[in-house]
């Protein structure tokens, strides 16, 4: 017997399967928050696992390659600060550091087991607070207990930092597999590129498993770091937990590779970084009631850096611009980059002791630097007495004169031909101008700098050698032990 079905049934049918269809679709595009409250006030516990391996080059070659493998354990608390700007500048925190440390291992490619060089890396106890400021191209960081050491510093700016890391999650509610672009900035910031030229990155809402959400990240950013070409790629995850509105766990993996530049080794290292966030309501460290009257805004004087060498009992301080190129035991090699090229550099040199309360004759030290100098000097322009610091005998020197060019290769430049002119073997001058200070302790210590810079870039050298030699601490010096001869000798 066939059924037959009225047309006020089947439209029924229909019109219910619509919206069957209709109201899972609505199910499926449920959306998410996944932002973190700019006022939030919590307080954080987070712990991070890092490890880098590859290669480092400090000169060109393959057979000058270093290997490169570091291991870095962090634990802190950590607790938003009130913004001071937008973008990058409207992230803000306070951190305390229960540790922060690494091992550091570089052996020579051609080397043979066991000829490895091995350093650590530690946060002194005295420094472990730390304010961290979102800047375009990283996270500055800095303490209110006093000058990091730019050991130090390199330490606490790992890739993947936490604070820069919230900057990844979307503006608005997302919904499962929809991408977001995170603004310009974020990238810079969190690779610490500091000319962008080139950046792409993506991030994915991936799935959401009961209380967490899933976040695939991927990017790459071509800039310039330093003063040289660097590329950045990173790819990972993130988790944030929908119950309680926060990232809850950061995995990052940052491949970059880096040119050979004036202050800093070529890179090709891949650096993994995992940092696990947990609400921490037990600790009193990182309350407001703890952090009222504590200086949070850095000035000038806290984002110096502090310099010292134990041999010579000395210490000095010096802005992040300057980079340490190597060091010896008899002298102290420093340049000093702004915008991404070198503006000058300084050459730190023990002298031999006097007799306490004299030093060296200014006579005598100018005759020194005209015979260093010999012929690319030219004439001394200025020599002076300065009362920077009570106590300290300062004598101040400027010569002028020129040097030999030299190409990327190190060689003597040549003068390049006019249109229709024959080549020619004659070489290329630079002006120069070389600022020496004579520097002595009432115990007879003394040492001298030197800072040389081409006269037109004196104006970006500003005050800083100023600075420098006003800060220099001459530290205590035990007692002269007389050698005594042993009984029956």
């Amino acid at each position: 017997m066939e059924r037959s079905w009225s047309r006020g049934a089947i439209r029924l049918i229909a019109s219910s399967v619509i919206v069957a269809l209709h109201a899972g679709a609505l199910s499926a595009a449920e959306k998410y928050d996944l932002t973190e409250a700019a006022d939030d006030a919590r307080i954080f516990k987070l712990t991070t696992a890092l490890e880098v391996s590859g290669k480092v080059y400090p000169e060109a070659g393959a057979d000058k390659a270093l290997k490169l493998a570091v291991e870095a354990k962090f634990a802190y608390g950590e607790r938003r600060l009130p913004a001071t700007g937008r973008e990058a500048h409207s992230l803000r925190s306070v951190r305390h550091y229960e540790h922060a440390e690494a091992t550091v291992h570089e052996q020579a490619v051609s080397a043979k087991p066991g000829g490895e060089q091995l350093s650590n890396l530690a946060l002194r106890g005295t420094l472990r607070l730390i304010v961290a400021q979102g800047q375009a191209d990283g996270v500055e960081l800095f303490s209110p207990s006093g000058p990091l050491t730019a050991d130090e510093l390199q330490l606490l700016k790992s890739p993947g930092d936490s604070l820069a890391a919230i900057a990844l999650l979307p503006d608005a509610p997302v919904e499962i597999g929809e991408s977001w672009q995170p603004s310009d900035w974020v990238l810079p910031m969190l690779t610490n590129v500091e000319a962008a030229e080139k950046s792409t990155l993506k991030c994915q809402l991936e799935s959401v498993d009961k209380n967490t959400a899933r976040i695939a990240v991927n990017g790459e950013i071509t800039g310039i770091t330093l003063g040289v070409p660097a590329n950045v790629k990173i790819t990972g995850r993130l988790l944030y937990d929908l119950d309680e509105h926060y990232l809850r766990r950061i995995e990052l993996t940052q491949a970059e590779k880096r040119s050979i530049g004036t202050v800093s080794p070529g890179l090709d290292v891949s650096a993994q970084v995992t940092i696990a966030r947990s609400l921490d309501t037990q600790t009193e460290r990182l309350t407001e009631k703890n952090l009222a009257n504590l200086p949070l805004e850095p000035n000038d004087a806290s984002l110096l850096l502090t310099f010292d060498v134990p041999a010579w009992k000395l210490r000095f301080f010096h802005d992040r611009n300057w980079h340490l190129r190597y060091q010896t035991p008899e002298l102290v090699f420093l340049k000093l980059m702004h915008n991404g090229r070198p503006i000058a550099q300084c050459h730190l040199k023990k002298l031999p002791d006097a007799e306490p309360g004299r030093h060296i004759p200014e006579d005598e030290f100018q005759g020194d630097i005209q015979r260093t100098l010999g012929k690319d000097f030219q004439e001394f322009v200025e020599a002076e007495k300065l009362k920077l610091r009570d106590g300290l005998y300062i004598f101040r020197v400027v010569a002028v004169g020129s040097v030999p060019d030299r190409n990327v290769k190190k060689e003597a430049a040549k003068k390049e031909p006019g249109k229709d002119e024959p080549a020619t073997n004659e070489p290329v001058f630079l002006p120069m101008q070389w600022i020496y200070y004579l520097v002595a302790n009432p115990d007879g210590r003394q040492v001298s700098f030197v800072f040389a810079t081409e006269p037109k870039l004196v104006e970006d050298l500003k005050s800083r050698d100023l600075s420098i030699v006003g800060g220099l601490e001459f530290l205590a010096s035990g007692p002269k032990v007389t050698p005594t001869k042993a009984k029956g000798k």
